[in-house]
């Protein structure tokens, strides 16, 4: 089956805690050619872009993390990782451990509704995926820093159609898809935190000529958000399913190693876009991929029952403030 277009009126972020779920014909649309944001970028107007591109070499020295969590990302690291060791670490931090337990007792992950009050049994339940997405957002990159409306809501809602994807299509560790959903726009909380002129220069650039924001950093920075995190996460050795989603959701053909969480994030993307559900810096849906779509083995009525998933799942991180 052809992948289609996600496409259907956008919602105001007001309305966007709850969203109305289309049916799979008002959201989606028969889609020929892939859209725009793959192809080969304009060239910036000259006033901007020779300023932006000297200072984006800057981002490839990106900042340490606190040594805590510098010594935690370590100890996940480990093959033969320790997770009473780990969970030494992490109980020296309090709001650290307070938000593995929250992230572990949540009605999101614990679908038995036993509460656990060890860190160590938080992190068995949560797996090291998960857990490495909880230190980097607890520390440096929280999309909640991101002074834009709805940012934060975005990336929420990919976290949650990523593992509703997941649960709906049986996929293996659908928690680990809900982590790489929530951490997939990494690269714009770098940009912002690093060069927050050239973050708010690539919104305005996308809002007046109306094109998406990743068209916007290549125009002006010549380089996009996917590439910006790649730095990160090789400097960080995030594993393939977390490192490639984040980095490749734009491009999930170019996906090697985790092509499939790839994919999902890909399409998670579109889904929460789709229903105007927070603000990715742009209001644009772009098609889905062939080569996602086909993988993923999807058709319209899965993708429905994905939504349906959605919206209890959404439900329950917004009520139990998973992420907070």
């Amino acid at each position: 089956m052809t992948p289609p277009l996600v496409s259907g009126a956008r919602p105001s972020l007001q309305d966007a805690a709850s969203p109305a779920r289309p049916t799979p014909d008002a959201r989606m649309s028969h889609a020929g050619a892939r859209p725009a944001l793959e192809d080969a970028p304009a060239p910036a107007p000259a006033h901007a872009q020779p300023s932006f591109r000297a200072q984006v070499s800057r981002l490839r020295r990106l900042p340490t993390l606190p040594r805590l969590q510098q010594r935690i990302l370590t100890t996940l690291d480990d093959p033969e990782i320790d997770f009473n060791h780990l969970a030494a670490l992490i109980e020296t931090d309090q709001s650290l451990s307070s938000q593995v337990l929250r992230l572990a007792n949540s009605a999101f992950y614990s679908a038995n509704g036993q509460s656990l009050a060890q860190v160590s049994r938080a992190l068995l339940k949560l797996g090291t995926v998960v857990v490495r997405s909880v230190v980097v957002t607890s520390s440096v990159f929280d999309p909640r820093q991101v002074p834009l409306a709805g940012f934060w809501e975005h990336s929420l809602g990919c976290a949650v159609a990523a593992g509703a994807l997941g649960k709906t299509l049986a996929l293996a560790a659908p928690e680990e898809l809900v982590a790489a959903g929530l951490l997939h726009d990494l690269g714009k909380i770098v940009l912002f935190k690093e060069l927050p002129e050239a973050f708010e220069a690539c919104l305005a650039t996308s809002a007046a000529e109306g094109i998406s924001f990743r068209e916007a950093e290549r125009r002006l920075l010549g380089v996009d958000h996917g590439e910006i995190a790649d730095w990160l996460v090789q400097s960080w050795n995030f594993p393939p399913q977390l490192a490639e989603p984040i980095t490749l959701h734009h491009r999930p053909a170019a996906a090697q190693r985790a092509r499939v969480q790839v994919a999902a994030v890909h399409i998670a993307d579109a889904m929460v876009r789709a229903i105007g559900f927070g603000n990715g810096g742009d209001p644009g849906v772009p098609a889905i991929d062939d080569h996602a779509w086909g993988l993923l083995g999807l058709d319209l009525e899965k993708l429905d029952q994905a939504y349906l998933r959605f919206d209890q799942d959404l439900d329950r991180a917004l009520n139990y403030a998973v992420f907070a």
